[in-house]
């Protein structure tokens, strides 16, 4: 591998009985060294916000700022366009080298609200924009901003979801954010899955500008792109479920995208399999293959195999062996965020009651594994699941809070 990406695994547990188990985790983490940042390949933006009536006022200050802001960021290496829409789509200037920075912030601040919602229209015009440019020599990226619903065009969140993920083939990573209490946060995190990005949820307009500072920063700061994962069980290994990212079955095993890794950011990947029986000794229950580019000295192809094996005991002592806790950890935190995706729907169902009692079950369950574990963080996450139970009112806000935190823990994020 390139000594900028590193490769590992790990059990739950150091051995498993020869007689199989039925649940099994094995995770499997990608880590990316310190940026070289002189040697940073050159980005290629497109902006695609949304200035409809709603964005009128602070929403839409707050994106001149943080746009401007970009644009002091890049150099004149850098390519940028900024796409609008409400009803109708607009390019407010088309891609281009972030030279004469006065002009394109005086064209940012040209900008004013109207209209409805053609949130599919902006996403493919931005998309196209990223498109016009030699694609495989820069970091390619959509930040798609909008506070509301997907009201003109194509509103299918299938079609769209498709269509992100179209873009994100041929080249494109796709980020969305979504503002205040109006947009479908289903449909926005879908977006960003699918084009391989990140999801956010601006709980307040005042934080557009730092979020979009976190996200250039990670723009700046790209080592790797296009990195993937194709997993083969063994024979006899049953992979019931892929945590975190969506995956794709084919002749040559699942297939996981994983996008972009910026500088020091760990990808973690939680897998929960059936094990067969096996005789005494060590055994592979996977072989993997893996590929992306580094594109932090020139533009380098990396390609690499590796056997992930377990070790079949039948001696009591070795099975009595504690569990890892960095193991330990990640499945915690993958089962709060699956109680979350369940006590939302069962307020969305109108049982709040029940809803509130599975979620306090789970922050008790959470405080009491962080105290077996000595784990501060999961001690952070039972109190936080706590705070929102103490003066709990379910509305369109409390629900994009909560989807976001289930967002943050499935791709195990930590908190910011």
């Amino acid at each position: 591998m390139s000594g900028n990406v590193t490769f590992s695994y790990s059990h739950q547990y150091p051995y498993v009985p020869t007689n199989g188990k039925e649940s099994v985790f094995v995770l499997f983490e990608f880590k990316a060294a310190k940026a070289k940042k002189l040697n940073r390949f050159p980005i290629n933006l497109s902006l695609v916000l949304d200035r409809s009536g709603s964005m009128s006022g602070k929403p839409l200050q707050y994106c001149k700022e943080a746009s401007k802001f970009v644009i002091n960021q890049l150099s004149g290496q850098d390519v940028m366009n900024v796409v609008i829409f409400d009803d109708q789509v607009e390019t407010v200037f088309p891609p281009q080298h972030v030279t004469n920075k006065d002009f394109l912030k005086n064209k940012v601040d040209s900008i004013a609200t109207r209209g409805m919602t053609n949130l599919s229209g902006g996403l493919m015009a931005g998309s196209q924009n990223i498109m016009k440019q030699a694609t495989e020599n820069y970091v390619n990226r959509v930040i798609l901003l909008s506070d509301g619903l997907a009201n003109v065009g194509i509103t299918s969140y299938e079609r769209l979801k498709k269509l992100a993920e179209e873009y994100n083939t041929a080249g494109t990573i796709i980020t969305t954010m979504g503002v205040s209490k109006h947009f479908d946060e289903e449909l926005m995190e879908g977006i960003a899955d699918a084009g391989k990005g990140n999801f956010h949820f601006i709980d307040k307009v005042e934080k557009i500008p730092d979020i979009f500072a976190e996200e250039l920063e990670g723009l700046l700061s790209v080592v790797a792109q296009n990195l993937s994962l194709t997993i083969k069980p063994a024979e006899g290994v049953v992979v019931d479920r892929v945590y975190g990212y969506e995956p794709k079955e084919s002749e040559a095993g699942i297939e996981v995208r994983l996008g972009d890794i910026y500088a020091e950011e760990t990808k973690s990947l939680l897998l929960e399999c059936k094990i067969p029986p096996h005789g005494e000794g060590i055994n592979n229950i996977f072989h993997i293959e893996c590929s992306f580019v580094d594109v932090t000295d020139g533009l380098n192809h990396y390609n690499f195999q590796n056997e992930v094996p377990i070790h079949y005991t039948s001696d009591i002592e070795k099975l009595s062996k504690a569990s890892n806790k960095m193991v330990d950890h990640q499945v915690e935190i993958t089962k709060s965020a699956q109680i979350l995706e369940k006590a939302i729907l069962l307020f969305d169902e109108g049982n709040i009651e029940k809803g509130k009692n599975l979620l306090y079950s789970s922050a008790i369950n959470l405080q009491n594994r962080a105290n077996e574990l000595g784990d501060e963080e999961l001690l952070e996450e039972s109190e936080s699941i706590l705070e929102k139970l103490a003066d709990f009112d379910y509305s369109k806000q409390t629900r994009k809070t909560l989807h976001a935190e289930k967002y943050r823990q499935m791709k195990r994020k930590k908190r910011s």
